[in-house]
């Protein structure tokens, strides 16, 4: 089981690895693209620009080094938003976008401030998807020095990107990455327990321990230091490792390598971020795995060129339509459906000013139109109008991409195509045959799979062009559809997040009532420009028109009807706050359907809206047997997180018959999620009935339990790790296991609702049986009260984080190597506090996965008193399957309080009385004082 977890990490690297855009070539990096946010102020365009270009520039000598001189970065381009209409460019871009790109320049996250944070929800070796700088980091020196030099911070963070690592230092205030840890050591004296600041070094730093409150020495309980202890290392330091600790440090130049001959290598034990995700490995052994330096590639050349920055303006997008005209298209109406979605999309959908062409194939292809700007309603009936329902025989789906790069798209900027079909290639040229010439045309493809039959390779070729893929299945009513045109907008440029529509209420309805009576919410952050849709699969089955009602009880009508695809609508310039409702009248024909959506914009310029996101770790050819898919729903209010909220994810299964599978998606930094707080919610998909197309859409509601994280107040904010140049009051480096929240801070979501599709992933092989293991437990805590121990975690699943397990294995040793993954199982310096079959018959330990655990023991005889001891677990499935050994939690077990002697019973009981009687005085005088402020 073991090697199935293994296999689980390797394949995810591997995977992951492809998703960038950027390759690695003969040592440099090609093609790295720094988009700024149109959320940015463009008043402030031409020192942002020139920051990026020198903090790259710089960085790339730094990584050459870190790298050992195996990679650079040769050719950058920095993105600009096309709302930025009065900054100089280069040239125009041809397929960059913002929502693609490694590194954004964008408004804080206020958990975060100025910090540049590495978005890293994936496991170890998985690339994390973009790093975060902001305006102010870029262009106030003296907010970026907070962090240390511009090019040794961005290669921290572009470790993390690229090659999945994460911090070797711990966190103020995390209960599982602390700023110190219990080692024990051989010294002079013997065998003993030592505190050691968390850190990765190939030298022992020196520095001090300062309390950020006193500004004096620290304080210790226990042996160990209090909240307020930091350690200070010293600017002149002998080490030259780690850049995931202290990488401001002027020495520190590489990467903690487990093969150093130094005394001091990688630091294994260390409880940090990385050694918990990546199983202890190394910094450099994760790096040197990734495909960029693996079997020998990239090896070592004489210098990094000079890096090239070009400035780009992302351009309008230029859509090609590639449909599916063959015969099978008549089958379960999937004619119909595309024509009246084609149609909405191009009247409705696709912004002003975007380009519009459309070919047809079956056994050839024909350009019905080539691309054609979308200025006014005219021009979008046009092109509506020649979606039309004429089929002929077989299918080409290269003779359609064939015909779109070589004549629609043929040196056009921004280039997109929208493939639908429904069909198995059965004339050339095939997929196979123009797929070169496609993937470099620079279109990305998006794929719309209609049906089981649709061909195999059209993930494929989505993920070789960095486009998306969907699937519809035949019992869809055309939401999914929809979903799919939608998704291809992503490529269009962007609005201000304020002034961007957001989705934030779905309804459809199949059935026999005649009047639909239903509710929705406008929540505090959205309401600008709501519009409310109503589609129906006929004009026909609507009786009478919807109307809105506000919260205050007045009706809103007047819906207009654009009769040719049976779509009723109504606006409402600005929609109050509250509960709105909405009835419309229908046939009671339970043939027919209706689907009603409402959108809105930030209610003001100064209102960031709640949205939400959703993806998947994988959409291509996957073997869920090792690699199972991760759902994931980003929820956030800007980029502030949004937590505690409910996240479902709904998992449509290739058989029309089968019914969906619901998954809770948790934000608890167990299982699958890597981060709690983060805002990040994600699950492991474990349910699969058969192998084909599957697809998945996130709903997201406040159940009153959510709320916006804020930040925390600045006397938390401040005190960190602690620059040994700056004051000690420095701000805090965030995050760990845990995104910090002040609840004095943080806001009430109110009542909302939003909804994201997160696309679609054909399984080419499924788990059979109980083969999946559970997952690790991450969140051990231990706390010692005289002589009981009581442990806390989160309950891990039968399969990963799904489920319930069969028991728990839990140890105790005095050693901390001896808790370690290939010494678990050894009785040598352990204890067994906790066998499986013990906790087999404790239902209490056996809760669903996510919820709490707790369980108590009491030390005894064979362990010594106020002696330092580590604790971990191993959870067991029903099939006997393994999850990794837990992290580990500390213990001290302190002796009980001696009792007082030479006191008879009657002295013991004048004492007690004497202690009620001052109690009863104290509250009673209490009371006497708030009786007077009552009065």
């Amino acid at each position: 089981m073991r090697n199935l977890v293994a296999a689980l990490t390797v394949a995810l690297a591997t995977l992951s690895a492809l998703a960038s855009a950027t390759n690695l070539i003969n040592n440099g990096y090609e093609d790295l693209v720094v988009a700024i946010s149109p959320s940015v102020d463009e008043s402030n365009a031409e020192a942002i620009i020139a920051s990026i270009k020198k903090t790259i520039r710089e960085t790339s000598t730094v990584l050459f080094t870190a790298t050992r001189k195996r990679a650079y970065f040769r050719d950058v381009k920095i993105l600009l938003p096309k709302t930025w209409t009065n900054t100089p460019y280069d040239e125009a871009a041809l397929n960059e976008n913002f929502e693609d790109s490694e590194i954004r320049v964008d408004a804080r996250n206020v958990v975060y401030g100025d910090q540049p944070y590495t978005d890293q929800p994936g496991g170890c070796g998985v690339p994390g998807r973009y790093i975060h700088l902001t305006p102010e980091y870029l262009t106030d020196d003296s907010a970026a020095a907070w962090w240390g030099p511009r090019n040794k911070t961005l290669v921290h963070e572009w470790a993390k990107l690229r090659w999945g690592v994460f911090d070797e230092i711990g966190y103020p205030h995390d209960p599982t990455f602390p700023l110190f840890y219990w080692n024990t050591q051989i010294t002079a004296d013997g065998i003993e327990d030592v505190v050691i600041p968390n850190y990765c070094a190939n030298r022992e730093l020196t520095g001090e321990l300062k309390d950020i409150v006193s500004r004096g020495g620290c304080s210790f309980k226990s042996g160990f230091p209090d909240e307020n202890c930091r350690f200070l290392p010293s600017e002149d330091q002998d080490a030259t490792s780690s850049l995931m600790a202290y990488y401001y440090l002027n020495s520190i130049v590489e990467f903690c390598d487990s093969a150093s001959d130094e005394k001091f290598s990688h630091n294994d034990l260390a409880p940090n971020r990385h050694n918990l995700m990546c199983d202890s490995r190394s910094v450099w052994d994760v790096i040197s795995q990734h495909s960029d330096f693996a079997n020998g590639a990239n090896p070592p050349t004489n210098a990094a060129t000079p890096t090239t920055v070009t400035v780009l303006r992302q351009e309008e997008a230029k859509f090609c339509l590639v449909l599916d005209y063959s015969r099978s298209m008549d089958t379960s109406q999937r004619i119909e459906k595309l024509q009246r979605t084609a149609q909405r999309w191009i009247l409705h959908e696709v912004a002003q000013g975007s380009f519009v062409g459309i070919v047809k194939f079956w056994g050839t292809a024909k350009m019905t139109s080539n691309v054609t700007e979308i200025t006014d309603q005219a021009s979008r009936q046009d092109l509506a109008n020649l979606i039309d329902r004429n089929l002929g025989a077989s299918t080409s789906i290269g003779a359609g991409l064939s015909l779109a790069v070589n004549q629609v798209l043929v040196g056009q900027k921004n280039p997109v195509i929208v493939l639908v079909t429904d069909g198995a290639e059965n004339k050339k040229p095939y997929i196979s045959d123009v797929r070169d010439r496609v993937i470099s045309s620079g279109a990305r493809v998006v794929t719309i799979a209609f049906g089981e039959a649709a061909d195999p390779n059209l993930e494929s070729l989505a993920e070789a062009t960095g486009g998306k893929s969907f699937t519809v299945v035949d019992a869809d009513d055309g939401g999914m559809l929809d979903d799919a045109f939608l998704g291809s907008l992503t490529y269009q440029p962007g609005e201000k997040l304020t002034d961007t529509k957001v989705q934030i209420y779905e309804y459809d309805y199949e059935g026999k009532q005649t009047l639909l009576n239903e509710t929705f919410s406008v929540d505090a952050s959205v309401g600008r420009d709501l519009e409310f849709r109503l589609d129906a699969s006929d004009a026909s089955h609507v009786t009478s028109a919807p109307v809105l009602v506000r919260p205050n009880g007045t009706e809103v009508g007047g819906a207009s009807l654009d009769a040719g695809i049976s779509m009723w609508t109504i606006s409402v310039p600005l929609a109050e706050e509250g509960e709105w409702a909405w009835r419309a009248g229908v046939s009671g024909n339970s043939n027919e359907y209706i689907r009603v959506g409402v959108t809105a914009k930030a209610r003001d310029p100064e209102t960031m809206p709640i949205y939400t996101r959703s993806w998947l770790s994988d959409t291509e050819d996957v073997d869920a047997t090792v690699n199972p898919i991760i759902v994931y729903a980003e929820v956030k209010q800007g980029n502030n997180p949004v937590v505690g909220a409910r996240v479902r994810a709904s998992v449509t299964q290739p058989s029309t018959t089968a019914a969906a599978v619901e998954l809770d998606l948790l934000d608890n930094g167990q299982g699958a999620d890597t981060q709690a707080g983060d805002g990040v919610y994600s699950r492991y998909l474990t349910v699969y009935s058969t192998t084909g197309r599957y697809a998945v859409k996130a709903q997201v509601w406040d159940d009153g339990s959510a709320f916006v994280n804020n930040g925390f107040t600045t006397s938390r904010r401040r005190h960190p790790r602690s620059l040994p140049s700056l004051p000690l009051d420095t701000p805090t480096y965030c995050c760990g296991s845990v995104v910090p929240m002040d609840p004095d801070l943080a806001t009430p979501t109110g009542s909302f609702s939003r909804s994201a599709s997160g696309g679609s992933f054909r399984a080419t092989s499924v788990p059979s049986g109980d083969v999946l293991p559970p997952a690790r437990v991450t969140d051990l805590q231990s706390e010692v009260k005289s002589s009981v121990l009581t442990l806390t975690w989160t309950a891990s699943g039968d399969d990963f984080d799904s489920g319930t397990v069969s028991g728990y294995e839990i140890r105790l040793s005095a050693n901390r190597s001896q808790l370690r993954e290939d010494t678990f199982d050894s009785a040598e310096n352990e204890t067994l506090l906790l066998s499986l079959e013990e906790s087999m018959a404790m239902p209490e330990l056996l809760l669903e996965a996510g919820q709490k655990v707790e369980l108590n023991f009491t030390f005894g005889d064979g362990m010594e008193m106020d002696k330092f001891y580590f604790v971990a677990l191993r959870a067991v499935d029903d099939g006997g399957s393994m999850s990794p050994v837990s992290n580990l939690a500390s213990a001290v077990s302190s002796s009980p309080p001696s009792e007082p002697e030479g006191l008879e019973g009657w002295a013991i009981a004048l004492i007690v009385i004497g202690c009620l009687v001052a109690v009863a005085t104290i509250v009673g005088g209490l009371f006497y004082a708030k009786k007077k402020d009552l009065f």
